[in-house]
């Protein structure tokens, strides 16, 4: 019993710990962007690239993504969309969910 209740302290202070970060991704005529890469990368405050935390690709019709499990701290998303330009944000994290404005994105041709 003990052990169940240890697991569960540390279980509840690791998902009490995860952030949460959404956007929406949409294209030059506002139509959602279904399909894009999302590379997450620590930072610092001077906004410079550190380690690599992860990649994600999403796939959504509506071109939302949620990017979880996240520390506080200063983080660089860096999104590529095949055949619009890449676009990075640096972000702050301090509140357990961090909405980002819509994001539009121009075609490279």
């Amino acid at each position: 019993m003990l052990k169940f209740q240890l697991l569960c302290t540390l279980l509840s202070s690791f998902l009490l710990d995860a952030y949460v970060v959404t956007g929406r991704l949409v294209d030059h005529q506002y139509n959602p962007v279904s399909y894009f890469v999302v590379h997450v990368y620590k930072s610092n405050q001077q906004k410079e690239k550190l380690d690599r935390l992860r990649v994600d690709t999403v796939h959504h019709q509506n071109g939302e993504f949620k990017i979880g499990e996240l520390n506080s701290g200063h983080y660089l998303l860096e999104i590529d969309v095949p055949d619009y330009t890449g676009y990075t944000v640096a972000i702050d994290i301090k509140d357990r969910n961090r909405s980002l404005p819509e994001i539009q994105l121009q075609p490279t041709r």
